[in-house]
């Protein structure tokens, strides 16, 4: 019995060493699953192809926004500097038009304001306010051309709107010694 249940055991592992297994390389089964092997790798490689495509697109989508957003608040941010610049010209010229209004009103209602160094110092205030004025007007003019250029202006741009202010000032200097010496 002994002899006979090892005969059959040898016979059994026997058989499943020349049995050819499905996992075989070299076998039916094995050329197949190394033809599904070579699909599933294909199909991965083109799945992370098509994954690294949408990264790439994305990220350059995520760029053109991103550049697109800087540059629409560069342009906002040079528009409000182009405003503030434009109220303040507008100021200096409302009281530069008032020196020549007010200074005009009290030549003509003072009699002293018409003769000797008040009306010098008068014609000389009026000279500088009209100065000023012209200095607002062609500011102005630079003010509107780089507020729609692409690029800020470099510093120090419009030296006439920073002249605007002081020749106000000398105007008014001016026109208020004229009125003490007319007094």
């Amino acid at each position: 019995m002994k002899i006979l249940d090892t005969v059959t055991t040898l016979a059994q592992v026997g058989a499943q060493f020349r049995r050819p297994t499905d996992l075989a390389p070299g076998g039916p089964g094995g050329a197949l699953e190394h033809r599904l092997a070579g699909v599933v790798v294909a199909a991965l490689k083109e799945a992370f192809d098509r994954d690294r495509a949408r990264m790439d697109l994305e990220r350059e989508t995520l760029e053109a926004e991103r550049s697109r957003a800087e540059r629409a608040l560069a342009a906002e941010l040079r528009r409000q500097a182009a405003d503030r610049a434009l109220n303040q010209l507008r100021l200096i010229a409302i009281f530069g038009g008032l020196v020549l209004l007010v200074s005009g009103i009290l030549a003509a209602w003072l009699p002293g304001m018409r003769s000797g160094a008040a009306a010098v110092g008068l014609g000389a205030g009026w000279i500088l306010a009209l100065a000023t004025l012209g200095c607002v007007f062609a500011a102005w003019q630079d003010v509107t051309v780089w507020a729609s250029a692409t690029e800020p202006p470099p510093a120090g741009t419009s030296r006439v709107a920073n002249i605007a202010p002081w020749l106000l000032l000398a105007s008014l200097t001016f026109v208020a010694a004229s009125l003490l010496m007319a007094s």
